[in-house]
């Protein structure tokens, strides 16, 4: 009885020491590939990583983490003008991930996330810098300057949807309605402005520079900016820095 007493605090003092040590091994491999992260990617902040399962050992000695969670502040992707574009919040969910070359590559099986952006970001971004704001009902207003044959540079403004465009790569404008701008400018007239308007107010938003494998699936706007959903296999952290 007093041996077996023995052995069972033997093993429980094991399995405590072999807990603490899983422990420190996943809180150093969190800052680590937060560290690579955010020299890779040029982040102002170290982001946040947190792997998640447990033991933390055993995923690693089996090549591959199960669950690991990415939070980054002011991330950096390039637009369509070639201005950077700040991602306020990035936050990304990777299935099945392997970690090599001393936590400096780290490619995930699937993941999901999500990148919130500001609409005078999304201003920036586009070449005619057109300006954004909520429409409620899923919809935005933009407001933009085109150049009208035969009456010059005119402001006009509409409502629109935000849909992801250029193959999931970035983001584009829908179901433009509603154009202010064309009083005064009669008949056939006024029809040819308004597509060309609506040609000016749809230009497309790339966002390069999102981790390469990444690509758009929702974009939803909000009354201080846009959440945009993305998802993908074979993601890579470390690819497609801006």
């Amino acid at each position: 009885m007093r041996a077996a007493r023995r052995l069972l605090i033997t093993l429980i003092v094991l399995f405590g020491l072999f807990v603490a040590a899983d422990r420190v091994a996943v809180t150093v491999a969190e800052s680590q590939v937060a560290g690579k992260l955010q020299t890779q990617r040029g982040l102002a902040q170290k982001p946040g990583v947190d792997i998640k399962g447990f033991p933390f050992l055993t995923q690693l000695a089996g090549g591959k983490l199960d669950d690991v969670r990415v939070h980054a502040v002011n991330m950096v992707v390039r637009g369509s003008s070639g201005n950077s574009v700040i991602l306020q919040t990035f936050d990304a969910d990777l299935k099945g991930v392997k970690l090599e070359n001393d936590y400096s590559t780290a490619v995930a099986d699937t993941a999901t996330g999500t990148a919130t952006v500001s609409y005078a970001e999304l201003s920036i971004a586009i070449p005619s810098h057109p300006t954004f704001g909520y429409a409620g009902n899923g919809r935005v207003t933009v407001a933009a300057t085109a150049d009208v044959p035969g009456l010059g540079s005119k402001h006009f403004g509409a409502t629109a949807k935000l849909v992801p465009a250029g193959n999931g790569t970035g983001i584009g404008l829908a179901d433009i309605s509603g154009i202010t701008g064309l009083s005064g400018i009669p008949g056939v007239a006024g029809q040819l402005v308004s597509g060309l308007v609506g040609e000016s107010l749809g230009l497309q938003l790339s966002l390069d520079g999102l981790p390469q494998g990444l690509t758009v699936s929702q974009v939803v706007p909000g009354p201080d900016g846009v959440s945009i959903t993305v998802g993908g296999s074979g993601v890579s952290l470390n690819g497609g820095e801006a």
